[in-house]
């Protein structure tokens, strides 16, 4: 008997943290659902090949996103003149639920 109570305390421990980490991702791409958002930060790495740039910003209050380092699908204008360590202010809209940023501007 104690072994199965231990063991059901122990399923019903590990259920419940399974959705907590489920959910730490997900509000990003809820968020991005919205039309278009802009920040500012550093660019940290570009990948021109792999269409991506790495931006540490700050807070994002349109999609409610607190300060982060981040890798974001740009387009091949936005990262065209964008370089590492350059401060920047940037803009990114919708892409099927996902965030991806059409402007870099060096500040």
């Amino acid at each position: 008997m104690k072994k199965l109570i231990a063991v059901l305390a122990l399923a019903t421990a590990m259920g419940a943290t399974a959705p907590v980490i489920v959910m730490a991702h997900e509000g990003h791409k809820q968020a991005a659902d919205s039309q278009a958002a802009e920040g500012e930060g550093v660019v940290k790495g570009i990948d021109r090949e792999a269409g991506t740039v790495t931006i540490q910003h700050g807070p994002i209050k349109a999609l409610k996103w607190p300060a982060m380092t981040m890798k974001f699908k740009a387009t091949p204008e936005a990262i065209a003149s964008a370089k590492v360590g350059q401060k920047v202010h940037f803009v990114m809209k919708n892409d099927n639920g996902q965030p991806l940023v059409t402007a870099i501007h060096a500040m």
